[in-house]
Formats: C-alpha cells, structure tokens, sequence
C-alpha cells in the first residue's frame, strides 16, 4: 500500500515536470527495466517496473530519467504452533535511474559506490588510479583497466567526488546513472539537477582517448 502510493506520488510530480517543461511523461514503461546490464538492474529482485518516466531533452541533449521498482526479498512469517503463514512481509527497493545520450557510442564503463549496499558489488576491484582515497569509495564493475584509465582522469574524477555523482556507466552511446533516494523519493528539483549534472559529466569523458567505431556498412 505504502509503495503504490509513492508510485502514485511520483508519477503525478512528474506528469507535471514534464508538461511544465515540455518533455514526454509515462506512468510506467516495462522495456526499460532490463534494457542495460548495469547497476540497479544488474541487481537480484523480481517485480521490475520503471514508473514516473519522463524524456526529452536538456540543453539539446537527449535523456530518459525514470525510478526503477523491485522486490529483492520476501519474509513469510508463520505461527509459532501450526508453522501456518499468516502474514507476507516484502522488501522493495527503489532507484532513480537517469540516461543521457552521448554524441557516440564510447566503450563500456561502470562504475559504483562501495558505500551502497543495495548493489552487491563487494567483490568487484577498486579503481585502477593513483588516487588511493578516491579508490577506496568506488568499484568497477566488469570494466577493462585500461579503458579505465582513461576514463578516470582528474577532472572527471574531481567532479564526480564534488557533484556526488556515484554510480554511473556507459553503454554504446548511452550514460546511465543511478541514485538511490535517502529520504524515499526523488522530488523534481532533484532529478532535474542531477540531469544537468550528467550532461556536465557527458562532456567530461574521454572521447578523444577512443577512435570512433567504423561506420556501419
């Protein structure tokens, strides 16, 4: 009841973020909960819905932002006499997931707080970059080293620290990043800010370091 109400909550903010500022809005858009493999949707969980869907595009450039919803776990409790179930208790995660199109398709990168335990990514390295602190408040997820290292420059890195932009990745030509919202809900204010925050970080990748891909024939 509590989470079809936030559902509810945030879908009606957002129907109303996105006529004040001319972008598309959804209630829900099922083909966006396994489009990307990378976190949150890498993570464990069934009851997959994106709701609160809006697109469009920010200084020209083209993005979808969205909450991801899934059910990680299930309790049942059961009587202490008849071991009979009397009660279900269900666990349910909630993630804002923004994507930001890139001017061309970028080789893949990932990469994700150690702080954030919904993420299972204990196992996962630390960055490869001199910058030990830095290292310790990250993970790279299925990433090559070397692609890494040039993603991970200085200036990218002074920025992702500073803006408290976490967990992101690229895929083909898409930036996807993902908040987990401390106080229960992204609020507009908020995922318009971190939009601007990602077309900032979008131009801060190493395009140059990467030969474009050969046309298609």
């Amino acid at each position: 009841m509590l989470e079809a109400k936030r559902m509810m909550q945030t879908n009606e903010e957002r129907q109303a973020l996105a006529q004040q500022s001319g972008w598309r809005f959804r209630e829900q858009a099922p083909e966006l909960t396994d489009y990307w493999r990378v976190p949150p949707f890498t993570s464990h969980g069934d009851q997959r819905i994106a709701f609160g869907v809006v697109d469009g595009q920010l200084n020209g450039v083209p993005f979808v932002a969205f909450d991801f919803h899934r059910r990680p776990k299930v309790t049942h409790v059961h009587t202490a006499w008849t071991n009979k179930e009397v009660n279900q208790l269900d666990e349910v995660k909630i993630d804002t997931v923004w994507v930001v199109k890139l001017p061309r398709p970028m080789p893949y990168f990932s990469i994700a707080s150690s702080t954030e335990p919904e993420l299972e990514v204990e196992h996962y390295p630390e960055p490869p970059t001199p910058d030990s602190k830095f290292n310790r408040w990250y993970k790279m997820i299925d990433t090559d080293p070397n692609v890494a290292g040039y993603y991970l420059h200085p200036q990218l890195m002074q920025f992702m620290r500073k803006q408290k932009v976490n967990t992101w990745s690229v895929v083909g030509d898409d930036l996807v990043c993902m908040e987990h919202p401390i106080f229960g809900r992204t609020k507009p204010k908020d995922l318009t800010e971190t939009l601007g925050k990602l077309v900032q970080l979008a131009g801060l990748l190493p395009y140059n370091a990467f030969p474009p891909p050969p046309p298609q024939q």
